[in-house]
């Protein structure tokens, strides 16, 4: 144990710092062949890609928010559950400074669909039945709370169960050191692109818009042509993260694809794995065009079959089940 101990230390101390000295801001103009960052497409000075991702699943239950450590994920899945309550799925660099994270809850498996796409760590507290019977066959190193004594979690005994079980970056990096977790594919990444902000068009328009998937988890996305970014509200109210500011987001894909209810819990499973209808927002406008799963991933094109282009920095991907459930504002 001692020995483990000791090389998690040294890992952690020399985890990368992924302040500004190692990116490129989004605005600068570079040659496109330089490499960018897999999960968010920054720009990366030396091309250090070297990080395994980790896809955490977090609760979204209206009465546990603010969440912790949302503001430092590099991606974001928001999906219904059962009982029609969203919930979300966070993607981390494992270079990342997060000291809590959470509330982290159970698996399902169009999450687990969507991890495996990243590879890496799916982290969990349980599953659905339909999940844990054939977790084990996905491609990424399974953390589930349940059953490991929890080494890699610890309680909050100020909150309740089972909204009270957090992680952090020091439990992913011990995950990865005991169980030799792969750093990220280097095929997997999104199409981002340099934009300046001055040469933004108004040809496309900025539009808000809401998610309506139900009563309190009504989700309402705003832009700000300031900060050239989309604000999230919830049930009206600002979406905050734990650290007090509002949640952004730099990209938000609107992903539709039909769910059916599985058992006598609600509990869904999703066609996730076919094509559907697919949007996107951000400062470039809104676009239209359709979502294809292909080569073991998801991948998003436009009305001429190009990739959806996005900008550097946070992306969330909304899932509904039916186009009626996006409302343009």
């Amino acid at each position: 144990m001692a020995v483990i101990l000791l090389a998690f230390g040294l890992f952690n101390m020399f985890k990368v710092d992924l302040g500004a000295d190692q990116i490129v801001d989004d605005v600068v103009q570079l040659d496109g062949n330089q490499p960018r960052h897999p999960l968010n497409g920054r720009v990366l000075i030396d091309g250090d890609g070297d990080f395994f991702p980790i896809a955490i699943m977090i609760d979204n239950s209206y009465d546990i928010r603010p969440q912790q450590g949302l503001d430092k994920a590099d991606v974001i899945y928001e999906a219904l559950a059962e009982g029609n309550i969203t919930r979300l799925m966070a993607v981390f660099d494992s270079r990342q400074d997060v000291n809590k994270i959470g509330p982290v809850r159970s698996a399902r498996k169009y999450y687990m669909d969507w991890a495996e796409e990243y590879g890496g760590v799916y982290m969990h507290v349980g599953g659905s039945p339909q999940a844990l019977q054939i977790v084990d066959t996905y491609d990424f190193v399974n953390i589930d709370q349940i059953g490991i004594g929890e080494i890699y979690f610890w309680r909050d005994k100020d909150l309740w169960a089972p909204h009270n079980v957090f992680t952090s970056d020091s439990n992913w990096l011990r995950v990865g050191e005991i169980k030799e977790v792969d750093n990220i594919d280097s095929n997997v990444i999104w199409n981002f692109i340099t934009v300046d902000d001055a040469d933004i068009s108004d040809d496309k328009p900025k539009l808000d818009f809401s998610l309506n998937f139900s009563g309190a988890y009504k989700v309402g996305w705003k832009f700000n042509d300031r900060l050239f970014v989309y604000q999230r509200w919830q049930t009206d109210d600002k979406f905050l993260y734990g650290t007090g500011e509002q949640a952004i987001a730099d990209n938000i894909i609107v992903q539709v694809a039909s769910a059916r209810i599985v058992d006598n819990k609600e509990r869904r499973d999703m066609d996730n794995k076919t094509n559907g209808q697919a949007f996107i927002f951000n400062k470039l406008g809104m676009t239209e065009g359709r979502w294809i799963y292909e080569d073991n991933r998801t991948r998003f094109f436009d009305a001429d079959d190009q990739e959806f282009e996005l900008v550097p920095g946070k992306t969330w991907v909304e899932v509904i089940p039916d186009l009626q459930d996006l409302i343009l504002e």
